[in-house]
């Protein structure tokens, strides 16, 4: 296992003159026994691949329940792993793309920590992306099926967010789960048993291909987590990358596994990111003159979660 280190928080490493078939990045924040299953469960359904041809990355943001001296003792015999230490947690976008830029391969497969694999399921995102370059469909990015812990199917694939559609689903998902703005929004309906073109999937289990990074670009940092992957797909189609969702390779996915266990802080970073992505997106639009609305839309949905926190505690 190789193990690397900012170094000011500056990362610097050149890149392999032999480019890899697939880089599997993991980012890693304070989630040791979800981190462990993952890895193990890609060690027991690799791809189909040399051992040479492929590389595990572990990002880990500076987690203090012993994830970085754990990985660096089990599963020190395997040198297609690695292990890069941050010195701070400055965000999952910013975790990514130090993994993205350490590495040089045709495809990159990006992983929650709180996420397992299954048989085939990265032989066959590979085998699509493969196919659909032969069939010139130029797809940029695609997403798994997600398998939620209780055996569900999760809503990983979604329409980009209207204003209008935004602003209900926010406001009546907690009072009305299933209203028609968030069926739409989510999907709802959607044949999920076959692969079709959607406007973005979750970053959570996503498969990029190199060519397409190198045209659109890495994740945005300024999204700390929560939306760079919507981000990222707007900027995939604005380039003319195609988002597909991919229902032949599936994902395990223990939802709020990693990351921050503060619902509220969490709801926060959420609108943050959703505000600043509408800022974003829409600067150069007449939209923009819309922002202010969205204030009191996103702040009611953070009162929402305070109030489910507080009763919840109390």
């Amino acid at each position: 296992m190789q193990d690397l280190k900012e170094n000011n928080n500056t990362f610097i490493l050149k890149k392999s003159g032999n480019q890899k078939v697939l880089s599997i990045i993991i980012v890693s924040f304070n989630s040791k026994n979800y981190l462990k299953n993952c890895i193990d469960s890609i060690l027991k359904y690799p791809p189909e691949l040399n051992e040479d041809e492929y590389e595990i990355i572990i990002v880990d943001n500076n987690s203090k329940d012993g994830s970085p001296e754990f990985i660096e003792k089990t599963y020190n015999k395997y040198k297609f792993i690695k292990l890069i230490k941050n010195n701070s947690n400055k965000g999952f976008s910013y975790a990514n793309n130090i993994g993205i830029k350490t590495s040089n391969s045709k495809y990159y497969l990006l992983l929650n920590s709180d996420t397992e694999v299954f048989q085939n399921s990265i032989n066959n995102l590979i085998k699509f992306f493969k196919e659909s370059g032969e069939n010139n469909l130029n797809i940029g990015i695609a997403g798994p099926k997600i398998i939620n812990s209780d055996g569900s199917i999760q809503l990983s694939c979604r329409r980009f967010p209207s204003f209008l559609n935004a602003a209900f689903y926010t406001i009546l998902a907690s009072l009305k789960p299933d209203n028609r703005f968030s069926r739409t929004y989510k999907l709802v309906d959607a044949d999920r048993n076959k692969p079709f073109e959607v406007d973005w999937v979750s970053g959570s289990a996503m498969m990029v291909s190199k060519a397409a990074f190198d045209s659109v670009g890495i994740f945005d940092e300024k999204y700390f987590m929560y939306v760079e992957d919507v981000d990222l797909c707007y900027r995939m189609w604005e380039k003319g990358f195609k988002v597909y969702y991919y229902p032949f390779a599936e994902v395990l996915h223990h939802i709020g596994g990693s990351g921050q266990n503060n619902s509220t802080l969490s709801q926060v970073r959420m609108q943050k990111s959703v505000l600043y992505f509408y800022i974003k997106t829409y600067k150069k639009s007449w939209k923009i003159i819309l922002i202010p609305l969205a204030f009191p839309v996103l702040g009611f949905r953070i009162l929402i979660t305070y109030l489910k926190s507080f009763y919840k505690k109390n």
